[in-house]
């Protein structure tokens, strides 16, 4: 599995980093940086996130897992078009989808998806040995709607439709409308990060240096890595593509068990 997180931009990516860590079943193959770049945000995003991955895998003790660089640019340009961007966390995801031998290789993208994207449209070979798994979007169930006006999608529109409408890529897609459910209480948290070691102290410090009027956050990313951790607390079904895209089935998470997730957190953090 490569895990490719806008980790400086929010709360819940370095939980949803911390989570895959300590999940047994999972052996990830790198841990890179995503950028996040409007019109609100530092000019060096990829940076921050590539340095906040640096200290979680340092704190972990999982000095181990290459942390290669993302794409600071978006996809193609502003109005359109799907010229990759070159970057290490796109040469290390064809690295590692091309030394593949049985299965699919899980890219799991909680952030613009401008790495994985590059790397299909660069060396399009690697779309049969890969399954993408993206937290964006809005989905709702019950009329078949799309919305993509949501942060990740927006920070790489280009990249989100180039995944959509390529043909026979394996995609599955936990939108934001399922995995608003999923919300961690500010003071309950503190309790068990503040008794936790170093790692636990580091999101509970990003948690008041980033947010410190909230009194509880919604785990985005979270829910994604739990899905994929914990297959029996998430339902997944086949969906069809925004009609303005290619049109074929991809996977999209409907529900999820939001309080066993949280139950599953602490439980595998160990706090």
């Amino acid at each position: 599995m490569l895990i490719d997180a806008d980790t400086a931009n929010e709360i819940d990516d370095l939980f949803a980093i911390v989570r895959a860590l300590r999940e047994p079943s999972f052996e990830i193959a790198a841990l890179s940086s995503a950028q996040w770049h409007n019109r609100i945000s530092p000019e060096n995003t990829v940076e921050l996130s590539q340095r906040m991955n640096e200290d979680l895998l340092r704190l972990a003790a999982r000095q181990d897992i290459p942390a290669p660089m993302g794409a600071e640019m978006i996809m193609g340009k502003p109005w359109g078009g799907d010229e990759p961007r070159d970057s290490p966390a796109a040469r290390m995801i064809i690295a590692e989808a091309m030394a593949t031998r049985t299965g699919r290789l899980p890219v799991v993208s909680i952030g613009a998806t401008t790495n994985v994207a590059s790397a299909l449209k660069m060396k399009p070979e690697i779309r049969d040995r890969i399954s993408c798994y993206l937290m964006g979007g809005h989905y709702e169930a019950s009329t078949g709607v799309w919305n993509k006006d949501e942060f990740n999608v927006r920070n790489d529109l280009n990249a989100f439709n180039y995944l959509l409408n390529l043909d026979g890529l394996d995609l599955h897609i936990m939108p934001a409308t399922t995995c608003r459910h999923l919300v961690f209480e500010r003071e309950a948290a503190m309790k068990r990060l503040n008794a936790g070691g170093p790692l636990a102290g580091y999101l509970a410090a990003r948690w008041i240096a980033h947010a410190p009027e909230s009194t509880k956050w919604i785990m985005w990313d979270l829910a994604l890595i739990e899905a994929i951790a914990k297959p029996e607390l998430a339902e997944e079904s086949k969906c069809k593509t925004p009609p303005e895209n290619q049109q074929r089935e991809v996977w999209v998470y409907t529900s999820i068990d939001a309080r066993a997730m949280e139950a599953d957190f602490w439980r595998a953090a160990g706090w």
